[in-house]
This record gives C-alpha cells, structure tokens and sequence, in this order.
C-alpha cells in the first residue's frame, strides 16, 4: 500500500485503495486553470474518494533550469462516486472545478480499468511511471510479414514506436527494425 505522503502528492484520498464499492465509479472533473490541487482538497472535504497522477517536468526561466512536478492530466481529475447513491451535482459547484464531464444531464462514466491503472502504476511519490513491457533482451515472436513466427531478441527500442531484433537466420545474427505492432511478447 503507498504511504499516505505519496497519496497526498498524487492527489489520491487515502481509503481509494480499498477498491470501489458497488456501482461506484471513476468520473472526470473539469477543473478551473492551474486549479487541480485545490479542487481535489475541496472535493476531499466533501468525502468524494479523488485521483490526479503527477509527471515530472523541467522548466526553464531566466536562465535557470527548475525540475518541478505537474498534473498529468492538466485541467482535469478523477472523482470517484456512485451517482444513483452520491450528491455529484455538488461537484459542479466546488471551489476550483469547472464541472463534471456529462453527456446531457447524466455524468460520463470512464471505463472500468483505466484509472485503476494509473492508480497501480503511480509510484510512492506520486509520480506517475510509465513502464515499458518491451524491454531489450526479451524475447519476441514475430506476428506478420516474411518472418512470420520466428523468435527474435530485442536489441534496443527506438522512440519512433520502432524497435531492433535481433534474429538467426541462415545460422547468422541479422538485425532487424520492426513496428511494435508486428510482434508479440513470449512467456
């Protein structure tokens, strides 16, 4: 379980760990500009259970360099709630939000498993990490094209959604770049 440090600066209320109770739900909030930190206190106070993952950022001013955190989702956090059981219209009028993100008069769910996962992947200081599953030296079977189902290692990963096999062919190592999507991950 994070530490309650952690959840604060991730902007996570501490019970959000105990899982969702029935017909609870994740919704998204507008917030006013710059504002995000200050509706997720203000939402807290009003016991609706709240999410914004943070991200590392560098600025630059003046001739300085100052590393520095910022929400992930500028302008937007997480609420989660029941609205059958919830007062949610009360999100509308809370101090730094804008309004809850609806469709017509009814509020728009965000599907089952996405913040749940921010939530697992932010780290113990309220950062969100992003962890590759491709990582070099895994072993990978190739989906498509004319080496279909042949094993290969990978290299390196390219940042152009691209990465570097290394594969025997003719009893030699040949290196090949491929697309992400032309592969699959072996067990």
């Amino acid at each position: 379980m994070e530490s309650l440090f952690s959840q604060k600066a991730a902007g996570v209320s501490e019970v959000i760990f105990e899982g969702p109770q029935d017909g609870e739900r994740w919704f998204a909030a507008m917030t006013q500009p710059q504002r995000e930190g200050v509706a997720v206190d203000n939402l807290r106070r009003q016991g609706f259970f709240t999410f914004s993952p943070l991200e590392k950022v560098v600025r630059r001013h003046a001739r300085k360099t100052i590393a520095t955190t910022a929400p992930v989702f500028r302008g937007y956090v997480f609420v989660r709630l029941d609205p059958a059981q919830a007062r949610w219209r009360s999100i509308n009028g809370t101090r730094g939000v804008r309004s809850l993100v609806t469709n017509g008069d009814a509020p728009v769910a965000i599907k089952r498993g996405i913040v749940e996962t921010l939530v697992a992947s932010t780290g113990a200081d309220g950062i969100l990490e992003f962890v590759d599953p491709l990582q070099p030296g895994m072993t990978v079977r190739l989906r498509a094209g004319p080496f279909a189902e042949q094993l290969g290692v990978i290299e390196r990963l390219d940042g152009r959604n691209r990465l570097v096999l290394l594969m025997s062919l003719m009893g030699s190592q040949v290196r090949a770049g491929v697309s992400r999507d032309m592969i699959l991950q072996v067990a």
